[in-house]
């Protein structure tokens, strides 16, 4: 009970931070942007984002779920930060190239989550998954 606990005051922080997140994209503050999705990252996964950005795609789940130790609700929130970081990487106007890179990745854990792991499927996580089927992932 005690675990269940601490992971539902867990998202519901994450959460804030989202909606933080999504207020500094609305008023291109990139800078604070990019800032918060690195200290996120870390204080949420213990995993730098920069580090993610470097993994190749076919080891990226091998990376995160058996050298990291990575849990499913750690999965999903990376998998949230990868996305805003794409997204950060267009409006800021950086390489499409990065953006495509971080999109993949979070499609990629997205789609394992909504496959094999035990977490409860989110509507935000169904309509990213749409999104990023759309754009060719």
């Amino acid at each position: 009970m005690l675990k269940r606990d601490y992971l539902v005051k867990q998202f519901e922080e994450f959460g804030k931070v989202m909606a933080v997140l999504l207020g500094l994209k609305r008023d291109a503050k990139f800078s604070e942007l990019e800032e918060l999705i690195n200290t996120t990252s870390q204080k949420y996964t213990s995993t730098e984002i920069n580090f993610v950005e470097t993994i190749p795609d076919e080891l990226l789940l091998q990376t995160l779920i058996e050298d990291k130790k990575l849990s499913d609700e750690q999965l999903k929130m990376l998998g949230d930060l990868l996305f805003e970081k794409a997204e950060y990487y267009l409006k800021s106007e950086t390489s499409s190239k990065q953006a495509d890179q971080c999109y993949k990745k979070a499609f990629l854990l997205y789609s394992f989550l909504k496959t094999q792991a035990t977490l409860s499927y989110s509507l935000d996580m169904h309509y990213k998954l749409e999104i990023l089927t759309k754009m060719g992932f």
